[in-house]
């Protein structure tokens, strides 16, 4: 029996809204998919304006990207080789800036 595809609702925060001009994305991934295959998903979907705002290098967050998962921030729970459950599940984008 083959296992269902991992429901996957992207909430986009602060300027990433206006940089892709789109605030929340409903997506399907393959069983077994990490959060580092969603967010390869979606710098091949919106490109390099989002790869820049979002990645520091391959495979590496910007310091300031905070990324939750069904609420749990992805850094105390694997980063980007944390695996996606079954299931839906909620990813929150939310770039954060110092200073004030």
């Amino acid at each position: 029996m083959k296992e269902a595809a991992i429901g996957v609702k992207v909430r986009f925060m602060g300027d990433l809204r206006a940089l892709i001009r789109e605030e929340s994305l409903e997506m399907a991934l393959p069983p077994g998919s990490t959060l580092g295959d969603l967010m390869a998903s979606l710098s091949r979907r919106y490109g390099d304006p989002f790869t820049c705002r979002v990645f520091s290098q391959p495979g590496k967050l910007h310091h300031y990207m905070l990324v939750f998962a069904n609420g749990q921030n992805i850094q105390e729970a694997g980063g980007l080789a944390m695996r996606l459950d079954r299931g839906e599940v909620e990813v929150i984008m939310l770039p954060m800036f110092e200073g004030g």
